[in-house]
């Protein structure tokens, strides 16, 4: 979705406003998101939820929302995100990211393109007359950090079902109406067979941890992968 970051500056961007963006165009080649354990109830109902790794062995969980390349099912041709379907909040945060620095702190970032200079816009603007973050901005640091904090749960709970042996690496087939065939890979899921077979030890640290819930909503969620060769 980002093509060109900008570190939020209070100097350079103490007269900037930010677009309102009311439709997902941005998102529309997104065919996964990053979702986080606070967003599991909600997005099972419409999406699989899997789990993925990346090459510094970093947990995530992320939210199919499609299988062909550059093509996100949910969005239509306008950018309007399909009726009644949860929008995860990694993409709801754009355009705004954080950005990792050297010393690992975060610092807030935006596409470069967000910027307005619109006097409708102007209720968006980042900093107020004192150069101080605005109300808009305020709100903004705190949903991102909210999900920044979820995120890091989310990471120590997949971390978790990694070392109690659960997650197995999955590739899924999926099937169009007009026999167009679709695979993918690299995923994992939890392994019901060996969750069903965990010792009384194990069990009880998902029960003491209050996991099986988010277990749960994870394979529920699975039978939507065949779904999304329906639509």
């Amino acid at each position: 979705m980002y093509t060109n970051i900008e570190l939020i500056n209070t100097i350079i961007h103490k007269d900037t406003a930010i677009k309102a963006y009311d439709k997902f165009s941005y998102a529309q080649e997104l065919i996964s998101a990053p979702i986080t354990v606070a967003e599991f109830y909600e997005c099972c109902k419409d999406y699989p939820i899997v789990f993925v790794k990346d090459a510094e062995n970093n947990w995530s969980a992320s939210a199919m929302l499609g299988y062909e390349e550059k093509k996100n099912l949910f969005i239509n041709d306008a950018g309007e995100w399909e009726k009644l379907r949860y929008v995860p909040a990694s993409i709801r945060r754009y355009p705004f990211i954080y950005v990792a620095q050297e010393n690992n702190q975060l610092s807030l970032g935006m596409e470069s393109d967000a910027k307005s200079e619109a006097e409708a816009d102007r209720e968006r603007k980042l900093f107020d007359a004192e150069g101080k973050a605005s109300e808009f901005l305020n709100g903004v640091l705190g949903f991102m950090n909210q999900f920044q904090n979820d995120a890091t749960a989310t990471n120590n709970f997949i971390k978790q079902l990694d070392e109690w042996e659960l997650l197995e690496e999955k590739t899924a087939q999926i099937m169009t109406p007009d026999q167009k065939s679709y695979q993918i890979n690299g995923f994992y899921v939890v392994n019901e067979e060996k969750l069903q077979h965990l010792s009384k030890k194990k069990k009880q640290d998902i029960c003491d941890q209050n996991a099986y819930p988010l277990i749960t909503a994870h394979l529920i969620s699975l039978s939507n992968i065949q779904r999304m060769g329906i639509r």
